[in-house]
């Protein structure tokens, strides 16, 4: 995911100020991810469970950044959007509901970590296995926006 995020800070990097603090935000949350969830997938005394500290201000990181996406980049998508027609207008259409199905489980993850207790992390690595499919998708998703974007930044200031 990380290689993945440089590729993107790499195409996009310095285009436009709120996609580079996307970007920044994203490669926050990745690395304290990967911190949280570890290169292994099995806990045991020499790797044990994260505390409740860390967890909560990942899970703090998680909203931040599924917020942002919402109330600051998706809205000047979906008003570029909004003037589209066509590709553009049907992209917008079926990636929408993708993000909202990864904010979702995001959000639900944060529910259930954000005040845990040390009783209460019995699944963490298992949900945390789950995030991480989650969040590469929704990586994914917003690449797909971006580069929409950018593409009808490129056709409205060919066409003015």
């Amino acid at each position: 995911m990380l290689s993945k995020l440089e590729q993107t800070r790499q195409k996009y990097a310095g285009q436009h100020r709120a996609i580079d603090a996307f970007l920044d935000a994203r490669q926050t949350l990745l690395v304290e991810y990967i911190k949280l969830a570890g290169l292994s997938g099995q806990r045991n005394k020499s790797r044990p469970l994260p505390c409740c500290t860390a967890i909560s201000q990942f899970c703090d990181l998680l909203v931040d950044y599924v917020s942002a996406g919402h109330f600051e980049i998706y809205d000047h998508v979906m008003h570029a959007y909004e003037n589209a027609k066509g590709d553009q207008l049907v992209l917008a259409q079926s990636i929408y509901p993708k993000l909202r199905a990864c904010t979702d489980f995001a959000l639900r993850f944060n529910d259930k970590y954000a005040e845990a207790q040390e009783d209460d992390l019995l699944s963490l690595d298992e949900d945390l296995n789950r995030l991480g499919p989650v969040l590469e998708e929704r990586f994914r998703q917003e690449d797909q926006l971006v580069n929409a974007l950018q593409l009808l930044d490129q056709l409205t200031t060919t066409t003015q």
